[in-house]
């Protein structure tokens, strides 16, 4: 899906893929929030936020919590919806150009990975080790299911996340519905 795509589904649908009402999502949510820990984060970053509904659970464990997300629909709604934490900053922008470059002490990429080609999937992994220091908790979680959509499916990116020189693996899972990984940089 192209960018101009993500934006045309938000512009039909404020919640394409039912964020705020799937018992698919919800149960998602709380095995990634329990995976990111506990906190307090001193500089967060979600890859991929869109209305941000997985960024307002993630919000109160981080000092400054920065989500990027390339629709403008989404990052609009994403903004109305984190206005109360002012700890939050919603980016408008592509990955990995938007993410601005400082240090992580954690990064969520949640259904994102699998949509960037391989060129930007590398040059995002390579922004993310820029980003991040020793003992920095990366987690993923991706649908499983491959669509015509995507380039990649999740066991692809999860199995090219484990294999990163930079990260060492601390836990995996698996569902009938989606993988979670949580990698340490090493």
């Amino acid at each position: 899906m192209s960018e101009a795509d993500f934006e045309a589904r938000y512009r039909a649908d404020p919640d394409p893929w039912s964020y705020t009402t799937s018992g698919y999502e919800r149960d998602k949510y709380q095995a990634t929030l329990a995976a990111c820990g506990p906190g307090p984060f001193a500089s967060a970053i979600e890859l991929g936020a869109s209305i941000g509904v997985f960024s307002a659970l993630l919000a109160p464990r981080c000092r400054s919590l920065v989500t990027i997300d390339s629709a403008p629909t989404a990052v609009a709604a994403a903004r109305r919806r984190l206005a109360g934490s002012p700890a939050v900053t919603a980016v408008l922008g592509s990955i990995p150009e938007a993410i601005p470059r400082r240090g992580y002490d954690l990064v969520v990429a949640s259904e994102i990975l699998y949509y960037l080609d391989g060129a930007r999937l590398g040059e995002t992994l390579a922004v993310i080790r820029e980003c991040t220091g020793p003992g920095v908790r990366c987690v993923a979680v991706h649908w499983r299911p491959a669509g015509p959509e995507r380039p990649f499916d999740a066991g692809q990116v999860h199995e090219l996340l484990r294999a990163q020189s930079w990260l060492a693996s601390v836990s995996s899972a698996a569902t009938d519905d989606y993988l979670l990984d949580v990698l340490e940089r090493r």
